[in-house]
Order: structure tokens, then C-alpha cells, then sequence
């Protein structure tokens, strides 16, 4: 079984190898929608989890995902 801080360095790790991901997840606005994202691309984070990232995965400081 995966922590959930195992699980926050692999999508750490996917945003930098993977342009078309790190494109799509930056794109939502709600972290439901970032959540559902993550799991259908094999990474289970829950909503919780997502927001709790939220302005600390992209340079930019964004996406700053609503609730």
C-alpha cells in the first residue's frame, strides 16, 4: 500500500516528466476534478490530499483549485 506522501512524490514526479500531464492537471479548477485527473492517470489522491498541494506544484504558483 502507498502512503499518501509516497503517493504526493509521484505526482511530483509525473508533473516534471510528463508535459501533456502536468498540462492537463494544470488546466482544472476544482481539486474534484484534479482528484478524478490523478486516479483516472493512476495515481490516487483524494480531494484532501490535492488541496493540500495546491499552489506548491507548479512554478507558477498555480493552479490555486478551489475546494
Amino acid at each position: 500500500m502507498t502512503s499518501a506522501h509516497a503517493t504526493i512524490r509521484q505526482l511530483r514526479k509525473r508533473i516534471r516528466r510528463d508535459p501533456e500531464f502536468a498540462a492537463g492537471l494544470h488546466a482544472l479548477k476544482t481539486t474534484e476534478e484534479a482528484s478524478r485527473f490523478c486516479k483516472a492517470n493512476h495515481l490516487n489522491l483524494s480531494s484532501e490530499q490535492i488541496w493540500s498541494q495546491r499552489g506548491q506544484l507548479f512554478a507558477d504558483g498555480q493552479p490555486t483549485w478551489r475546494g
